[in-house]
């Protein structure tokens, strides 16, 4: 990833063509548009009074702003009087928003401040994972090593070394395992690719020049795998027809595209690292011809 980010998330994104989306398009242009994508999708509705809410902004200038929007794309949405609102229509493409349900519950979690409860009172709840110790301070210096193609020499604790001892690393991206955040990097110590978690980086930064190795010489960050699902065999037809709905499965089976350095946190994500002796617990497991492929980069 060229932005140095990247998060392990498991399913499709909805994809269409964009072809209109330019550079000369503001942030705020691409927030506006967004919004209106994320609540036409999931709410079936959007109208002038979600941009004026959200964004603070008067009728008209929200009005303007969905004019604009159906100029771009006149075929993903349709007028309804009954419902004094935009409706997405049957080819309704998005080109600002993923697509995926976790967009949609971003734009909900600002229904926490009480001058937006009117518009987003939809009995929304986030659970969130338990913070931890990352400040502005400790990630700034990383970002700026990614970007810049920078060695940075930092303290780093591990379960194995508890004690914090001075690392030399050369990052290349950031990594959200949907629980913890990482730093993926060439380790100086043991002269390899290696993932950090990054709330146990400490103390001060320093920049030691170039990086010498980069991304493009990690071969598992560039090793794009398959990690096939199936329901577990376990389970009863019925069952297992009900997970192949949930998962979104062709003929039994899911494919989801991963890299090799990422693959451990997938199959953590999808609590796929144990076998449950209870079937209704463990639901999905790797498809055994997978797993054999796959046991070279499983511990």
């Amino acid at each position: 990833m060229d932005d140095g980010l990247i998060s392990a998330t498991a399913g499709d994104t909805l994809t269409g063509s964009a072809p209109l989306i330019t550079a000369a398009q503001s942030f705020q242009q691409r927030e506006h548009f967004n919004l209106i994508e994320n609540f036409a999708l999931w709410e079936g509705r959007i109208n002038t009074t979600y941009l004026q809410v959200v964004f603070g902004m008067g009728r008209q200038k929200a009005s303007d702003i969905l004019a604009s929007y159906r100029s771009l794309y006149p075929h993903n949405l349709s007028y309804d009087a009954s419902r004094k609102g935009f409706l997405p229509t049957p080819d309704f493409n998005p080109h600002y928003s993923s697509g995926h349900i976790d967009d949609y519950c971003q734009l909900l979690a600002r229904s926490t401040h009480a001058e937006l409860m009117p518009v987003f009172e939809t009995g929304f709840c986030q659970l969130e994972a338990p913070f931890r110790n990352i400040t502005p301070a400790l990630v700034q210096p990383i970002i700026r090593a990614i970007r810049e193609k920078q060695r940075l020499d930092i303290g780093y604790t591990s379960l194995s070394s508890p004690e914090y001892e001075s690392r030399i690393i050369s990052p290349h991206c950031l990594v959200f395992d949907g629980i913890r955040w990482h730093v993926r990097a060439y380790c100086g110590k043991n002269r390899d690719y290696r993932d950090f978690v990054l709330s146990r980086f400490s103390g001060e930064a320093e920049f030691e020049g170039p990086a010498e190795y980069g991304s493009d010489q990690d071969a598992l960050w560039h090793t794009q795998l398959d990690l096939v699902v199936q329901p577990d065999p376990r389970l009863s037809p019925a069952k297992r027809r009900l997970l192949e709905l949930d998962y979104q499965m062709t003929n039994g089976t899911r494919s989801i595209p991963v890299r090799a350095a990422l693959l451990l946190y997938m199959v953590k994500r999808l609590h796929l690292d144990h076998y449950d002796s209870n079937p209704e617990a463990q639901q999905i497991i790797i498809e055994p011809d997978c797993h054999r492929k796959l046991a070279a980069y499983l511990p």
